[in-house]
């Protein structure tokens, strides 16, 4: 099984702050709390550094990046290999899927 973690220190920006992984490589799991008031998350701790899992949308846009993924408004990520057709009316986005699902974007999407 793979995972995709985000550095839980010294965080550069950069594509290098994300790693994938195998379960495999993880040495141990402890818990951190990344703020007072903030659930407690796993901390995945491999030969090559202490990684966290995926929580924010700014993270996860940026790790699946490479991928294909793309922030579109600020509550939706989409896989644009995935993406048949967009078509914009009445300030609203609909982003059809190769498997005919759709969804609906924000008004201010970059994609209007």
């Amino acid at each position: 099984m793979k995972i995709i973690g985000v550095k839980a220190t010294d965080r550069t920006g950069e594509d290098t702050d994300f790693q994938v992984f195998s379960l495999f490589e993880v040495n141990y799991i402890t818990v951190f709390r990344p703020r007072k008031s903030a659930d407690l998350l796993p901390l995945y701790h491999t030969a090559t550094g202490s990684y966290a899992p995926l929580l924010t949308l700014r993270d996860i846009s940026s790790a699946l990046k490479r991928y294909g993924f793309e922030h579109f408004d600020k509550s939706t990520i989409v896989n644009k290999n995935r993406v048949k057709h967009l078509r914009s009316a009445n300030g609203v986005v609909k982003v059809q899927f190769v498997d005919n699902s759709e969804i609906e974007i924000s008004g201010r999407s970059r994609y209007r």
